[in-house]
């Protein structure tokens, strides 16, 4: 995981050099474009799907998604103003806002679904077979100190276990299955659409879905943009929120299409597509839980001071 300082020191020094190329000019005087930084996971199927539904561009927005490797590049890069908004997992922003860093919350992105969307697995020949064997165990996280980690410590120390003997190795999500078969780890916390590699490889048990333990419909991640932006263009937030919202309530209803969208930006086969676990998608952004996971941040070290959560929604 690259530190948000240090990703937002690089991006700083590129834009000097670069003058910044705008992403949000007007292509001509009606139509705005809009560069989003996204993680190329399923998570973001709406955002992909709404462009293909011509909700943004009916909106005279002319958006268009760049992925990125993490949530830490993509809030430094929209702090910096490379990019205007940008999708990343809540407990990341509510770390870097914490951290004073000027940013505003313009739509939801996606929030848990029961099953297998997202889930803890171990070894098939482990003796490893309940939540309260994770004790004294090696989990695989893609980023420490972060939702991952944060959903596995509070579902855990709701089913008793003692979380201080936990210990948090990072992994990336693609190697999930690779180290659990190695052995490398003792257990993994896949997401979506690795949870479905691992199953489907035949040697891994399920142990635990931490995101049902910590809330239903666990808000996991957001659409944002910094405090500068949404300030002097109101009306292009506005907008790019109208469109993502259409985008959401479409998805949500419409999961055969998602289904069908997954695999012109995710590594899917159609056939593993059409088998994941999707998410839930929402136009509420879960305010109340959002503070939940600031206070279990806290709770867990991973803030020294809270979140100015009101000013993060824009209140």
């Amino acid at each position: 995981m690259i530190p948000v300082r240090r990703a937002l020191a690089t991006l700083l020094s590129a834009l000097l050099v670069t003058g910044a190329a705008a992403c949000s000019d007007s292509a001509d005087d009606s139509v705005t474009r809009l560069e989003i930084g996204v993680v190329p996971v399923i998570d973001v199927a709406p955002l992909y799907l709404g462009i293909a539904k011509g909700f943004f561009s009916s909106r005279k927005l002319e958006v268009t998604p760049k992925p990125s490797q993490g949530g830490s590049i993509i809030i430094a890069a929209v702090v910096a103003g490379s990019q205007r908004i940008g999708f990343s997992n809540n407990t990341s922003l509510l770390i870097a806002a914490a951290k004073g860093l000027p940013l505003r919350i313009v739509a939801a992105g996606n929030q848990a679904s029961e099953g297998d969307y997202a889930a803890v697995f171990a070894p098939g020949d482990s003796a490893i077979g309940s939540p309260a064997d994770l004790a004294g165990k090696s989990i695989a996280v893609n980023n420490l100190n972060n939702v991952g980690p944060l959903s596995i410590n509070a579902a855990l120390q709701a089913s008793g276990v003692d979380i201080a003997r936990i210990k948090y190795v990072e992994i990336p999500f693609p190697d999930m299955a690779a180290a659990l078969a190695q052995h490398r780890v003792d257990a993994v916390f896949a997401v979506e659409p690795f949870a479905s590699a691992i199953k489907a490889a035949g040697d891994a048990k399920l142990v635990l879905r931490p995101y049902p333990l910590v809330a239903p419909h666990f808000p996991v991640a957001s659409y944002f943009t910094s405090e500068s932006f949404a300030a002097s263009d109101p009306d292009v937030v506005d907008r790019f929120r109208q469109g993502m919202n259409e985008s959401l309530a479409y998805a949500q209803s419409h999961p055969d299409e998602v289904r069908g969208i997954l695999p012109s930006y995710v590594k899917l086969t159609p056939e593993v597509a059409a088998r994941v676990v999707l998410p839930e998608w929402s136009t509420d952004v879960g305010a109340p839980l959002l503070r939940r996971t600031a206070e279990l941040a806290l709770k867990y070290g991973y803030l020294k001071t809270a979140p100015d959560v009101t000013r993060l929604m824009g209140g």
